[in-house]
This record gives structure tokens, C-alpha cells and sequence, in this order.
């Protein structure tokens, strides 16, 4: 039987989260989702399966519904998810486990994981001290989900209290429906040289170069925010509300990680 943790990334925390809780179970594929996997999904089994991914405004991204949704399920051992997120996931994994049992798989165990937001569009990213003390909570969270893993334990998925059950059920499909047109915005200024580096980050194939190798982007954004944060030059924007903020990759996950997701 194989084990196998799917994981989904715009900036690399996921990607990180996804590495680390795979030391948990030597011989591990890490397997990248992209609009390619959700196109022609794989049969979900083996004898561990883990799902890696950000909590996107209190609840899983729109991509992960549409992989779950389309992937046949097979022969499942042990089935874990974790997901990563910049501060208060509210009632995420309640959400998250519906969509999983509507799809008939009972998750063993779930985990939130700490770390550092790449919400460029909402705040400037943490950097110096205040980084340092997320990476450090996120690492512990880490080390206690590798720990019940390696022993395949139970680990359910938990409600946060009336205000976080309001956020994931008010927020969450507000979101959704936003979603559709999430990139309506995007454009790159005058800084862009061409370089494509956006095109080759994008896990959805949303965007294109047009014959002056200026960006295009196609309306299949997947709202990872990969193209802004990671743009050499930072001329990709959105509207006036990421001007002058910094941008954000997760300090141990290189670009050339997120540009090639075969």
C-alpha cells in the first residue's frame, strides 16, 4: 500500500507543513494539487493519506473541494489533514471534515498549524521578531502533529465557539462566491520585465503572457496569492490595496520549489 499527502501552496507554508509532517511516515510522496490533478484525479487510497492545505477565509480552498470532489475514492487506511493558517481558523476543520464525509472518507486526524499570513491584500507581512515567534509556534505545532501521526492516532476535528461557527458559516461562502472574480483586480505595473516567474507559480494555469509578456490573467484564480508575493520584481498588484506592503514566502521553501509542481 502507498502513502501518499497531497498538499496545495501559494507561498510555501503548506509546502513546508506537507515536508515536515511527512517525516512522520518514511517513504512519503508529496504530490502537488494543481488544476492539471483536479482535471484527471487519482483514485484516493493507500495505506496513509494526508491532505495539506491553507485555511482560506475560515474553511478549505474552493481547489481542494474540487479535488475531493472529483477524485475517486478507493481503498483508504489512515487519512489525516492539516491545515495551516495565519491567526484564528475558526471553525475550518468542522467544515473541512463535512466535505470529506460527504465524500464518504473518515479523517483520523486534523491539525491547525501556525504560521506567518501571506494576506498581502489585507495586511502588511510580519517580518523580524514577530515572523520568528510564529515560525517558533508553528514548529512546536508541527513537532505534537508528527508525534500522534507517527502513532496514527486520533485527533478530531473541533468547533471554536459561536464566533467561530459564525465566521465559517457567514464569511466562508461569501468568499466563495468573491472567488469567481477574485483576479478581476490583478494587473503588474511597469516594474514587470517578463520574467514569467508568475506563470510558472500558478497552480491554476491562470495566467498567460500577452505579446509584450505582460501578464493575462484568465479568471481560474485559485486566490493563493503566489503570483503577488512572488513576483522578483513585486509588480504584480492588486488594485491600490498591496502597494508599498511587503510580500511573503515561507523562509524555508525556495521559489524554484513553487515553480515546479510536477
Amino acid at each position: 500500500m502507498t502513502m501518499t499527502c497531497y498538499w496545495f501552496s501559494g507561498t510555501g507554508n503548506s509546502l513546508h507543513a506537507a515536508r515536515r509532517l511527512a517525516e512522520a511516515f518514511p517513504g512519503m510522496r508529496l504530490v502537488a494539487i494543481t488544476d492539471r490533478l483536479v482535471s484527471e484525479p487519482p483514485e484516493l487510497s493507500g495505506e496513509v493519506v494526508g491532505f495539506v492545505f491553507p485555511v482560506y477565509a475560515y474553511g478549505p480552498p474552493p481547489v481542494i473541494q474540487k479535488f475531493v470532489s472529483a477524485a475517486a475514492v478507493g481503498e483508504l487506511g489512515y487519512v489525516f489533514v492539516a491545515m495551516t493558517h495565519g491567526g484564528g481558523p475558526a471553525n475550518a476543520t468542522v467544515v473541512t471534515d463535512r466535505l470529506f464525509r460527504g465524500r464518504g472518507i473518515d479523517v483520523s486526524a486534523f491539525f491547525t498549524i501556525r504560521m506567518p499570513s501571506n494576506y498581502v491584500v489585507g495586511s502588511n507581512p510580519v517580518e523580524g521578531g514577530k515572523a520568528a515567534a510564529i515560525f517558533e509556534l508553528g514548529e512546536g505545532e508541527l513537532a505534537t502533529a508528527r508525534e500522534l501521526l507517527a502513532s496514527r492516532g486520533k485527533h478530531p476535528a473541533s468547533s471554536g465557539g459561536v464566533g467561530a461557527r459564525f465566521k465559517s458559516a457567514v464569511v466562508f461562502p461569501l468568499f466563495q462566491k468573491g472567488a469567481k472574480t477574485y483576479d478581476r483586480s490583478f494587473f503588474a505595473t511597469d516594474a514587470c520585465n517578463g520574467c514569467g516567474v508568475c506563470v510558472a507559480v500558478c497552480p491554476s494555469s491562470n495566467i498567460e503572457l500577452d505579446e509584450k509578456d505582460r501578464p493575462i490573467w484568465r479568471g481560474r484564480c485559485e486566490a493563493c496569492l503566489g503570483c503577488i508575493n512572488l513576483c522578483p520584481r513585486q509588480a504584480v498588484q492588486t488594485g491600490s490595496l498591496t502597494k508599498g506592503r511587503r510580500r511573503y514566502r515561507h523562509r524555508d521553501v525556495s521559489l524554484q520549489d513553487l515553480m515546479n509542481r510536477e
